[in-house]
């Protein structure tokens, strides 16, 4: 009996940790920065907050591959990652980024 309650709460762990790791997405987000201006950048966020974690990205501080701290101006876009961007500028730049 002991040996049936011991599996049964190991595959509803299972069941609830692999729901977990589902509602994560990644995302491309295309900015205008403090340093340098239009670009695309990514991140991984739950899906049930994706629309707020993009709404306040305004402000946060990146860093450049030297180090140098610079600021989100603004956000003109966020979409998962396989999906396009509907600004033609956006696209040019997404096709341009490296990932």
């Amino acid at each position: 009996m002991n040996k049936l309650i011991a599996t049964l709460s190991c595959v509803v762990a299972l069941g609830v940790t692999s729901s977990v790791f589902a509602a994560k997405q990644d995302y491309k987000c295309f900015i205008q920065s403090s340093k340098k201006g239009e670009q695309v950048v990514f991140y991984r966020w739950d899906i049930k907050d994706a629309k707020i974690r993009a709404n306040s990205l305004v402000g946060k501080r990146l860093s450049d591959s030297s180090g140098k701290k610079y600021f989100i101006k603004s956000v003109e876009e966020c979409v998962p990652l396989n999906e396009e961007f509907s600004s033609g500028k956006a696209r040019k730049i997404d096709g341009q980024t490296l990932r």
